[in-house]
């Protein structure tokens, strides 16, 4: 625990404080029902007006606390007041080494969350704060926040007008109006709907939220029993045993669908809190009801969506199933005879007969080679990205080694050297630098032997792995399109391919989480870079 350090001003702020004359006053309703707002915005169980002394916190006002005052040595008050212009948040107490083993925290009365609004002078004198606690963490949304620092602010203007209340008592009863006025503005102003209830079941307060919902106005509402507004039977089935465990002490929330009679009907989250005056004695509680309408549509939405993806992935199965045995199956037929015919009859038949044999094997080999890029497409949206070091040394030379027939038929060859170790799936990785290789060799210009050389770079966060050639390059116009789907520049004639290995590179870069981008001049060469992160991250799909 962090004792608080003593304000610089402390003579001056003891002087005004204890000037005021309000230590150790009797209670009253005033500041009892800034507290019983404080409670009622915030949604908290315990709430407090608490003016800190020269060795303790006092009381004015409390809900929830059964002690007057604590020391000051573990009020969490004494640390607010040091900044007067900011309301104090702390989410969660056990998580702040100042407050982690203070008394109120490990002890009753539990606290988990603290707010506190300082109580400051007009001339800037810290005098103590208006605060909520709760049990479990939470956070308030920055109206809740601007609402503590308006009550922490009425409550100096009626402490201020306490100590010459008797000289001016006209004019304090006028200002006590306003001030209440205003109180109850700060109250309706909530996006939620918020009714005080009493325990003989009448309506005490309701804000605007609960007239835009029910309609009518406060003079046909206050005083009238709930069960007026809701209904007979729905109040004996559903309010009434929820708000009796209320006004039993115990804080209730439960959700219930409700008809309204200005919005329809209506997904409702309701909260009820009790109140307690400064005896400890239960006068009311306050119920609180959170219109989640269309946090439930959304939700169904996005159960339709999960269901539809389910349905979309059992669909892609499918469509890997079809492409691995249904259509494989006649092609490998088709090139297997053809490659027969070939071998055996190919003297036999005649030179027109022989181009159009070619042709139909050619045809069948690229079906084949689009089945296994389609193939390595589809699959890469369910497969999962398993990051580790990568030497990219060593996956070069796997690469050699598979590309070896068109190294041989292009007089090609790869230099990659030492190079810094990457993070990435190491099959994936494979795969976008086989194709970028392959590509390199392929798309060569006539009369230069290819030559592919592999770089690594660690620069702004990133490894950059550049694959750069020196091919017949890609006009600008189009550099910006090769990595469509079926996008080719040139056609089979000239140069294989099915148009989907540059998809394939950028999907398995995304899904890494990286990027793959291409710099290149016609009739010198090309350098694809692949992006990846330089530290272990999750993968993402877009």
């Amino acid at each position: 625990m962090v004792t608080s350090p003593i304000p610089v001003n402390e003579p001056q702020r003891l002087a005004r404080l204890r000037g005021l004359g309000v230590l150790d006053t009797l209670p009253e309703k005033a500041f009892e029902d800034i507290s019983a707002l404080a409670q009622m915005i915030c949604g908290t169980p315990m709430a407090l007006i608490s003016l800190v002394d020269e060795d303790r916190q006092w009381f004015k006002s409390r809900i929830g606390i059964e002690v007057h005052e604590t020391s000051r040595e573990v009020a969490l008050c004494s640390h607010a007041i040091l900044d007067q212009d900011h309301v104090m948040v702390i989410e969660d107490l056990l998580q702040d080494p100042r407050f982690s083993s203070n008394p109120l925290v490990t002890g009753a009365p539990d606290a988990r969350f603290y707010a506190g609004a300082p109580i400051v002078t007009h001339d800037g004198l810290a005098l103590g704060t208006v605060c909520v606690l709760d049990t479990r963490a939470r956070k308030l949304d920055a109206g809740q926040i601007d609402a503590l620092q308006r009550l922490a602010s009425l409550v100096i203007n009626l402490l201020e007008h306490e100590s010459v209340r008797f000289e001016e008592a006209t004019r304090s009863q006028e200002a006590w109006h306003l001030q209440h006025q205003e109180l109850t503005a700060m109250a309706i102003a909530g996006l939620d709907l918020q009714v005080y209830i009493d325990p003989n079941y009448l309506i005490q307060h309701v804000n605007d939220t609960y007239l835009a919902y029910w309609g009518g106005t406060r003079r046909d509402i206050i005083g009238r029993h709930i069960a007026e507004r809701v209904g007979e039977d729905a109040f004996r089935t559903i309010i009434q045993p929820q708000l009796d465990r209320a006004l039993a002490g115990e804080a209730v929330s439960y959700s219930r669908k409700t008809d309204f009679p200005v919005r329809g009907t209506r997904h409702v989250e309701v909260a009820l809190l009790p109140v307690r005056n400064t005896r400890g004695d239960i006068t009311g509680a306050v119920m609180r009801a959170q219109d989640v309408q269309e946090t439930r549509a959304r939700e169904a939405q996005l159960q339709q969506t999960v269901s539809l993806l389910e349905q979309r992935t059992m669909e892609q199965e499918r469509f890997i199933h079809i492409i691995s045995h249904d259509l494989r199956e006649p092609i490998n037929t088709v090139n297997n005879f053809t490659s027969l015919l070939v071998t055996d009859h190919q003297e036999e038949l005649s030179p027109s007969a022989q181009r159009y044999l070619s042709f139909v094997q050619s045809g069948g080999q690229r079906m084949s080679y689009l089945l296994d890029d389609l193939l390595h497409f589809v699959r890469l949206d369910s497969r999962s990205v398993q990051l580790r070091p990568v030497e990219i040394g060593h996956l070069v030379q796997q690469i050699q080694t598979d590309l070896a027939p068109l190294l041989s038929r292009t007089d090609g060859r790869v230099e990659c050297g030492t190079q810094p170790m990457v993070m990435a799936d190491e099959s994936l990785l494979r795969i976008v630098l086989k194709n970028l290789v392959s590509n390199g060799l392929k798309f060569s210009r006539r009369g230069v032997p290819p030559m592919v050389r592999i770089t690594v770079e660690e620069t702004g966060g990133e490894h950059q792995i550049h694959v750069t050639d020196n091919g017949i390059g890609i006009a600008t116009e189009h550099q910006q399109d090769i990595f469509d789907m079926f996008k080719r520049l040139h056609t089979r004639k000239h140069y294989e391919g099915s148009g989907l290995g540059l998809s394939v590179c950028r999907r398995i870069a995304q899904l890494h989480g990286g990027s793959i981008s291409v710099q290149s001049v016609l009739d010198q060469g090309s350098r694809f870079t692949l992006h990846l992160p330089a530290r272990p991250a999750a993968p993402h799909l877009e």
